[in-house]
């Protein structure tokens, strides 16, 4: 016989299944929304038996279904692998970027590269040594000499710029980092105090924590009461709601509390760090390297030589000048080339033989193949470059790959598949009018109970 629980039972799958449908209605909404996990209700039987008792009966007590929650669909170790790969990806990114940006300051094939420019600098003593008498031939060395130094010395620059550049974007970082920790610790702060709307505050938060770990490498994990904690090499940059701030200023991305340097895992912050502070200076020092063994070379060869008066111990470069940013024409011989020595002064026997045999001249055209000269160690240097930056386009492109299937299993698990919701939404609407039908069965059985009541055998 029915009784009135039977319409709260009935009343019970029409609430439940409302909740269904209102979240499979936002779960559709949000399809393309980016970082958002599709949301599930969690139903659970509403029946009790009867407890034991003196007056109690032995049937069970239909109650109907209870929507006890609405859970957020996540595969916290994706997430976690998800972050972590997206800020290698991030950190391989620039780092491709900073060592293109180097290898632009030398183009190498090129007529403007430096190495065409050494070739065609001893080719300006070879073609002195055919013709040691012609001031023409001592003025375009001094020429192509002059356009070395300002290759040298506009690679220089680029290096220096390239420097410049990360230092500016090291301190732009931090301000970033800064704001999106503030962010992290006021989405903590509504979280905790607005259940209603947790799961999509965390998806915002999930996003936030994203982009920092791309900055930075920073990791979260769970706090209390719902909230995340999160840490940059183990030392905590958002606890709760409280805030630990850096500072970029200087090029360095360092801790404002107390001034030590922010040890960030792989991320844009740490190849910021590796281009200041590796790639840079190392490219630095060899073209340096470059520079003084050109000085040097040219120097002892060109000293010892004889010019077109006769003359000797005039320098071609200048002597201090043994930086690819200091290097210059000496002023032995600058704006001066009848001081250029192409004579040499003991060559071929012991007395000399006179400013215009050209031996010195020919002696400087053969640096050109000379083993550890300039030339060689230019080579050397553009060629391990060349190496690295195919290295990390590869590593670049190997991390592109490695992040997509992170993001892809994360997908799998969070997406919204609006196939799969529609299937839910169906399931929940016959759901929904099944429970109407039972309200109204059971409504239409009750009203048919008290009308007949006491009516049957008057």
């Amino acid at each position: 016989m029915p009784n009135i629980s039977g319409l709260y039972t009935a009343l019970s799958g029409m609430t439940a299944q409302r909740r269904v449908l209102d979240t499979t209605a936002h779960n559709i909404a949000n399809q393309a929304t980016p970082g958002y996990h599709r949301q599930r209700v969690e139903l659970q039987a509403a029946g009790s038996a009867g407890a034991a008792a003196v007056f109690a009966g032995s049937t069970q007590r239909v109650g109907g279904v209870d929507a006890i929650s609405v859970t957020r669909v996540v595969d916290q170790l994706a997430e976690d692998g998800l972050v972590r790969e997206s800020a290698r990806l991030a950190g391989a990114e620039r780092l491709a970027a900073d060592l293109g940006r180097v290898e632009a300051a030398f183009p190498e094939p090129s007529e403007q590269g430096i190495a065409a420019v050494l070739d065609e600098f001893w080719s300006g003593w070879s073609d002195l040594a055919s013709l040691p008498t012609d001031l023409a031939s001592r003025t375009q060395v001094l020429e192509r000499g002059q356009t070395l130094v300002d290759s040298l010395r506009g690679a220089a620059t680029d290096l220096e710029q390239i420097e410049t550049t990360a230092r500016d974007a090291v301190i732009a970082l931090s301000v970033d980092v800064n704001d999106l920790a503030d962010r992290i610790a006021q989405l903590n702060a509504a979280i905790s105090g607005d259940s209603e709307a947790t799961h999509d505050l965390a998806d915002q938060r999930d996003r936030v924590l994203r982009e920092l770990a791309e900055l930075t490498g920073a990791v979260g994990r769970p706090g209390i009461g719902g909230q995340i904690d999160v840490s940059i090499g183990g030392r905590s940059l958002v606890s709760g709601t409280i805030v630990q701030r850096v500072d970029g200023a200087g090029g360095e991305l360092r801790w404002a509390s107390d001034g030590n340097a922010v040890a960030a895992p792989a991320s844009r912050a740490a190849s910021l760090n590796q281009t200041i502070n590796d790639v840079v200076p190392r490219y630095r020092a060899a073209l340096d390297d470059v520079a003084a063994t050109l000085v040097a070379d040219v120097n002892a060869l060109h000293s010892a030589g004889y010019d077109q008066n006769g003359a000797t111990g005039w320098n071609f470069f200048e002597p201090t000048g043994v930086t690819a940013s200091s290097i210059a024409l000496s002023a032995d011989v600058d704006g001066q080339p009848a001081h250029i020595a192409a004579g040499a002064p003991v060559l071929p026997g012991p007395t000399a033989p006179g400013p215009f045999d050209a031996e010195q001249a020919r002696a400087l055209a053969g640096l050109v193949n000379q083993s550890g000269g300039a030339g060689d160690k230019y080579r050397t240097m553009v060629g391990q470059l060349g190496v690295e930056v195919r290295a990390a386009d590869r590593r670049e492109r190997i991390q592109s790959d490695v992040t997509q299937a992170a993001e892809m299993a994360t997908e799998s698990v969070a997406g919204v598949s609006l196939d799969e919701e529609m299937a839910n939404l169906l399931a929940s609407q016959r759901a929904y009018e099944a429970s109407a039908r039972v309200l109204t069965t059971i409504d239409e059985l009750l009203g048919f109970l008290i009308e007949r009541t006491g009516v049957v055998g008057r």
